[in-house]
């Protein structure tokens, strides 16, 4: 009797204490979810007020720019410092940037300008900057010509506005559309057709290296005693070069610095004799094959007969 009313009682107290452990455990796992979601909404509430905080900051920052410096009048283009080497003028410069007096120097199109300005054959370099409060500087460094390359027709050895082509150290093609004086002095490249070559293309070409330097190498003679007229590149194995005197001078493809030695020595020569050259090949090495311009020959006075009179002895 005794044992199985114990029995009973621990059975009693075994079904107890699992529903009191499941209750405990059914009340933590409420209050974790709840700990959650306060967790969660918290980090809400956090995002939304940096996200407040940060538009206001914003908008508030937004609002000092435009008040203070989009349409402050301070800030209004009113210089404009270029300094364009000759590429264009200040009034072609403000039709192709939009740089105009009286514009916001925030505002202004600054690295489109630059773009264009880059764009374009006859510039080498463009830079442009705001300087506060109210002037944007502008700086071109053009591109220098060294050849006119020869036309047809007309335009063989002479500049036409936007048409005639100009070729730089770099090898490449300008179309300037309006001529500069030194435009006249420049040397013609004959024997060279750039095809379809546009203008801002580099241009890679042997016979076009080699006319480039053998014109760097003449450029050490000065002008008073060599000056280039042309270039004819049109044979593959040599560079004919005409001076202002119309005198040729042939050149080998090898051994350019012995051939200028050689050139050196015979206009030196040709000085001292007193005669005009009219054609040299400076390809050989030894006996250089000169000719010189003939001068017609100075006629001799003729010899008059000088009479005399015989006295009179007689007398």
């Amino acid at each position: 009797m005794t044992t199985r009313r114990s029995t009973g009682n621990h059975r009693k107290g075994g079904a107890s204490s699992a529903r009191h452990h499941l209750l405990e455990l059914n009340v933590r796992t409420a209050s974790l979810k709840r700990q959650r979601r306060e967790k969660a909404n918290g980090i809400i509430w956090r995002i939304f007020a940096s996200f407040l905080v940060l538009t206001l900051l914003v908008a508030s920052a937004a609002f000092v720019v435009e008040k203070f410096f989009l349409r402050n009048p301070e800030y209004s283009l009113h210089h404009l410092d270029a300094q364009l080497d000759g590429v264009m003028t200040q009034e072609e410069l403000v039709n192709l940037t939009g740089l105009e007096n009286g514009k916001n120097i925030f505002l202004l199109p600054i690295w489109q300008a630059q773009q264009r300005l880059e764009a374009l054959p006859e510039v080498r370099t463009a830079s442009l900057e705001r300087v506060w409060p109210d002037t944007i500087k502008v700086t071109l460094e053009r591109r220098i010509p060294v050849f006119l390359i020869a036309g047809t027709g007309d335009a063989a050895e002479s500049f036409i506005g936007g048409k005639s082509l100009l070729c730089d150290h770099d090898g490449v093609l300008m179309q300037p559309a309006r001529l500069d004086p030194e435009f006249l002095n420049l040397p013609v490249l004959k024997g060279f057709d750039p095809a379809d070559a546009k203008p801002g293309s580099r241009l890679e070409d042997e016979r076009l290296n080699y006319a480039i330097a053998l014109q760097d190498a003449l450029s050490g003679i000065p002008e008073v005693n060599f000056k280039i007229r042309s270039i004819d590149v049109s044979k593959e194995y040599a560079a004919v070069v005409t001076d202002a005197s119309n005198a040729r001078y042939t050149f080998g493809n090898d051994d350019l610095p012995g051939q200028m030695e050689r050139l050196r020595k015979l206009l030196v020569n040709s000085q001292e004799v007193g005669r005009q050259i009219d054609t040299a090949n400076l390809m050989l090495v030894r006996n250089t094959p000169v000719t010189f311009v003939l001068t017609p020959e100075t006629p001799t006075s003729k010899i008059v007969p000088v009479t005399t009179v015989k006295k009179d002895t007689h007398r």
